[in-house]
């Protein structure tokens, strides 16, 4: 959520009309990520709020993301925020050439990775898991694979003729069947919403609790499996790898409110080695192939080496 847009005062203050606010005191800009620019906004009545500008999602995009906020707010998911709505009760305003959402400021500071950080992180994705849904109103909502990658996006990817050579023979290196067992399965794998990027910097603690779940840019209708082995991937680091120890210390929060089922723990370590192709191919579309930020370009390539550092891991973990 980097600050890539530059606002004025003035800009805010006629943005926050559109909501029935006034009184800009302050517009701070804060840079905690790249898909939007975020500002923190001081009104003169001592509310804080934020502002976000939309820099890589349209208008259509956009609002897939708010329904599914609004729909966690309705089935009282604790940890997401809900954005607030305009005049019109709509929730993405436009203003200029400006589109985008406004939420409340929530206090807290991004954890880091440590035992605690992980069990917590792990509770808070297996409510996510335990909500109860209306089939009737989820069925509304969109799919992961609109926003991200799974089992068989990334298995089509790899046969195309736009896959880095490295990508490709990561994966068959570290997915000898080419991920048939993991398909044949996601048949039966239990679905609902699933937040598909759930890494500990997408959360806030406060008071050593985790109080804030952020960036459901990716969330969608999906295997919770898939879910697990992305927030996994991103949460469990020691170093930049993944290791056991934290990883068994997420299970630990995490089956203390959703047991999983045998079928997902057979699956797993096939899940956290997906979730880190998922991400991978998640990067390689806006670095490599859209030149979102050059920069980032091979960033992919730091996520296939820690998906290599997981597999040798796992294979000395069994033979000992």
């Amino acid at each position: 959520m980097a600050s890539y847009t530059q606002i004025s005062l003035e800009d805010a203050e006629c943005i926050l009309k559109l909501y029935n606010r006034s009184g800009v005191k302050s517009c701070t800009p804060l840079s905690l990520g790249i898909s939007n620019s975020n500002y923190r906004v001081e009104l003169e009545n001592k509310e804080f709020v934020l502002l976000k500008i939309s820099n890589d999602k349209n208008q259509a995009q956009l609002k897939d993301e708010q329904d599914i906020l609004v729909y966690l707010n309705d089935c009282s998911y604790p940890y997401s925020l809900k954005p607030y709505p305009l005049k019109d009760g709509q929730f993405i305003y436009t203003y200029g050439q400006y589109f985008g959402v406004l939420f409340p400021f929530v206090q807290g500071i991004p954890p880091g990775p440590s035992d605690f950080t992980c069990s917590e992180v792990g509770r808070a994705i297996a409510s996510l898991h335990t909500l109860k849904h209306d089939e009737k109103k989820i069925s509304k909502l969109r799919s992961h694979e609109a926003v991200g990658y799974g089992a068989e996006e990334i298995c089509d990817y790899v046969k195309s003729k736009n896959c880095p050579e490295d990508f490709k023979a990561m994966f068959h290196k570290l997915f000898p069947d080419e991920l048939q067992t993991y398909l044949n399965a996601s048949k039966t794998l239990e679905r609902g919403i699933i937040h598909g990027d759930l890494y500990y910097d997408n959360t806030l603690f406060d008071h050593n609790k985790i109080s804030t779940v952020l960036d459901f840019e990716q969330a969608g209708r999906g295997e919770y499996l898939l879910d697990l082995g992305i927030s996994i991937s991103g949460t469990c680091l020691e170093k930049g790898r993944v290791i056991t120890p934290l990883v068994n210390s997420y299970l630990s929060g995490y089956e203390t409110i959703r047991p999983m089922p045998t079928q997902e723990k057979s699956l797993l370590d096939q899940a956290i080695m997906l979730g880190l192709f998922s991400i991978s191919l998640w990067r390689i579309k806006r670095f490599k192939e859209r030149n979102l930020n050059p920069l980032m370009e091979n960033s992919y390539q730091d996520l296939l080496v820690r998906a290599l550092h997981y597999f040798e891991m796992k294979k000395q973990e069994l033979s000992s």
